[in-house]
């Protein structure tokens, strides 16, 4: 191992190659050596702040920093990281400005300082040594652009205990297990490291950390059971925090704790809760209280026995997640079965979904878990059979009553909470009273669905804590965007709403009866009302579609431009259009 109580050494020597102090002659590495200070710094720890004086640069020798850009009213963007062997702080140092960015330590981390006056100093007794130096500097910050660096991977995942069992033994062996499907992973517990790690110098044990996370692309940190040193260490060595619980643990249960120690939970670290079930049980749902207790950014259902379940949550963890948005389209939307079916026979998982209208009402049923077979029985029940559309009234708030469809959500849905779903849901609704889109995340599943379906002026809106809501359509019918912050990895988006349509077979009158309409429908092809206003619904987003497109790595685009928005009783080949043309879209994009 090299010798890195010398702090010139240290720096030359994670930089590579000649080094920037390489190059100076004895008398000016004796004068840099004595300028140089070793700075300690554990995870969660601020370096300096965006706005402080410009008064030394610094070497990172071992862990990793992060910078964050600050505006007032709004939270710190994370705008890049700065790894081990780079500078951070030398343009202040070199222009005199203020610090353009906070930085903080993402895990325990060595740096070296060179504070301003000292480099001034060794400046002007050797300006030419380093005039080279600082040319070697300005270089290397050229070369690394933050502002256009790629997004933090997650590479280092604490797995804590937030219950008191060991549920989270058992979560980090398969997890580990599904990672290294990956790339390479490496697990870490207090019995490996007390037996491996020999020295307690701070130095050597820093170092021994970073070596070992360097050569791997995983490191995996298991805390203890309880709150301990090396749990705390394991918090402030990660990227990613997991708290695992056991489905069946209550917050009354000894030994429940779910806020484990550190300086970094009150910020964006807040973490991901696993929550551990018993495969051959119905779920049960302590979901709610432990994200509000632990102000979790995320949580994932896992299923003892299912290492599928384990896989989706290594695909989250490396931006790997698969999104499966499905857009709105009246009948046409029945495509959307089929299109489900050709992926999960084609093995293309589908980590988190997300819909607008009928695309959430057939996302929501994927969610439960629901096969093919089991949502056109459920479909063919509601939409054929019953018909929510027969519900007409005098239509003085909407066309429709709306009973049969309040009972059609809620025996789809029952009373489900969206974050008890197997898999990440949400779907979307437009805001009325507040001009905005309306993302569902959390509350009841039938509920969400049944304000994402509200069709303005057939459907009476749905009132949810003042607002009122309407069909998502109206403002995001394919909201492909959201999916690509929520999981990352590549979204597959389902497009049901054919860009020319409602066309008119001959010439229209300017005005009409409405009795003659109807009596001379068989003669020609006239759009009723139903679809007039379902189809001006779905044009107030067709901009905003256009502008996802970049969000997109997949577009599925069934051929059902020859089935109308209101023909339920097609079912069955609006099924099949879907499942063709995305078995042909699916293979073409894997062969790309």
């Amino acid at each position: 191992m090299t010798d890195i109580t010398s702090a010139l050494r240290a720096v030359d020597h994670v930089v590579g190659g000649a080094g920037l102090f390489a190059s100076l002659d004895a008398a000016t590495q004796a004068v840099v050596e004595r300028e140089l200070q070793w700075t300690w710094l554990n995870g969660g720890d601020v370096l300096f702040r965006q706005g402080d004086a410009g008064d030394a640069m610094y070497m990172v020798i071992t862990g990793k920093l992060e910078a964050l850009v600050e505006t007032r009213g709004r939270a710190p963007e994370i705008v890049g990281e700065i790894s081990r062997g780079e500078w951070v702080g030398e343009m202040a140092v070199l222009t005199g400005d203020p610090r353009s960015a906070t930085i903080r330590a993402k895990r325990d981390s060595a740096l070296v300082r060179f504070s301003r006056e000292a480099f001034e100093r060794t400046t002007l007794s050797n300006p030419d040594a380093m005039l080279a130096m600082t040319r070697g500097i300005v270089r290397r910050l050229r070369e690394r652009d933050l502002s256009s660096a790629p997004p933090a991977r997650v590479a280092t995942i604490a797995i804590v205990s937030a219950d008191g069992s060991f549920a989270h033994l058992e979560v980090a062996e398969h997890l580990a297990t599904a990672l290294r499907a990956i790339g390479p992973t490496q697990t870490l517990t207090s019995s490996l490291v007390n037996r491996e790690l020999w020295s307690e110098d701070r130095q050597t044990a820093s170092r021994w950390f970073d070596d070992r996370e360097r050569d791997h692309a995983y490191t995996v940190y298991v805390g203890d059971t309880s709150t301990t040193a090396w749990t705390a260490s394991c918090i402030r060595q990660a990227d990613k925090v997991l708290l695992v619980v056991d489905s069946h643990a209550t917050p009354d249960d000894d030994g429940v704790n779910p806020t484990p120690p550190s300086a970094r939970w009150e910020d964006e670290l807040s973490p991901d809760v696993i929550i551990l079930h018993t495969s051959d049980l119905p779920m049960p749902r302590p979901t709610s209280w432990w994200l509000s207790a632990t102000n979790a950014a995320a949580h994932h259902h896992v299923r003892r026995g299912v290492q599928s379940d384990y896989e989706r949550v290594s695909r989250f963890l490396s931006g790997r997640a698969v999104g499966l948005v499905l857009g709105g389209g009246g009948a046409r939307g029945f495509a959307h079965i089929g299109v489900i079916r050709a992926l999960r026979e084609g093995g293309v998982p589908i980590d988190a979904i997300g819909g607008t209208s009928m695309g959430a009402v057939i996302g929501g049923q994927c969610a439960l878990g629901h096969d093919d077979v089991m949502m056109r029985a459920l479909n063919r029940r509601h939409w054929i059979e019953t018909n929510p559309f027969r519900d007409k009234t005098l239509p003085i708030v909407a066309l429709l009553k709306c009973h049969r469809l309040h009972r059609m959500v809620s025996d789809m849905f029952g009373d489900i909470d969206i974050r008890e779903l197997g898999r990440s849901f949400f779907c979307v609704s437009s805001d009325l009273t507040h001009a905005k889109l309306h993302v569902h995340e959390r509350g009841s599943l039938a509920r969400a669905v049944r304000a994402s379906i509200s069709l303005p002026g057939i459907t009476i809106p749905v009132c949810d804590n003042g607002s009122v809501l309407v069909d998502g359509a109206v403002l995001n019918n394919l909201p492909a965007d959201l999916m690509k912050k929520k999981c990352g990895g590549p979204v597959i988006a389902v497009n049901v709403t054919p860009r020319d349509d409602l066309s008119v077979d001959g010439p229209f009158p300017d005005a009409m009866s409405g009795w003659v309409a109807l009596f001379r429908q068989g003669q020609r092809k006239v759009p009723n009302i139903l679809d007039i206003m379902m189809r001006t619904t779905m044009l107030g987003s067709e901009h905003q579609q256009q502008s996802v497109t970049s969000s997109i790595d997949l577009l599925i685009n069934p051929a059902i431009e020859t089935f109308g928005m209101f023909d339920w009783h097609r079912l069955d080949e609006i099924v099949e259009a879907g499942y063709q043309s995305a078995r042909a879209a699916i293979a073409q994009w894997k062969q790309a």
